[in-house]
């Protein structure tokens, strides 16, 4: 079951998923920026507490960044919230600017990324970028339902 609290404050858009578990996870949307080599590009990202990993559509890297990604030993088998698989074989070392912090990451390229879905017969695009659990975690961001994301004090210490 599915319930979207679609608050719009600025560049933020809150929803909270209840998962078969029904554990709530939290997601907002907010405007980052990505370095990668010598180049920096704007996209959106998701950051949701759901998955793990943080990704990135293929098509963006390419468009932006060229071929210039590493590829896995063994290809990752992922699943999405929807319980679709994934093939991941490719991934980058980058760096997400959130808020002026710039954050170091494995950033997995992922080809079978979506880039737009129909809701309720309106287009919604995607965004390019999925900061999962593992990021949010590891840099101490909070996705607060009345500020957005943020950081606790644990990210000043890098």
């Amino acid at each position: 079951m599915i319930f979207f609290n679609a608050n719009y404050a600025g560049m933020f858009l809150i929803s909270y998923l209840i998962t078969i578990y029904g554990f709530p996870q939290m997601r907002a949307l907010k405007d980052v920026k990505i370095k990668f080599m010598d180049k920096e590009v704007d996209c959106t990202a998701l950051f949701d507490t759901g998955p793990g990993i943080t990704a990135i559509q293929r098509s963006f890297f390419e468009e932006n960044f060229g071929t210039r990604w590493l590829r896995l030993d063994r290809p990752l088998r992922l699943y999405w919230i929807n319980g679709e698989s994934i093939v991941v074989d490719k991934y980058v070392q980058a760096n997400i600017v959130i808020n002026g912090f710039e954050l170091p990451e494995v950033v997995f390229i992922v080809d079978d990324f979506v880039k737009e879905v129909m809701l309720e017969g309106r287009r919604i695009k995607l965004p390019e970028l999925i900061i999962g659990s593992g990021t949010i975690d590891k840099y101490g961001i909070v996705l607060d339902p009345k500020e957005g994301v943020k950081f606790t004090g644990a990210v000043l210490m890098l």
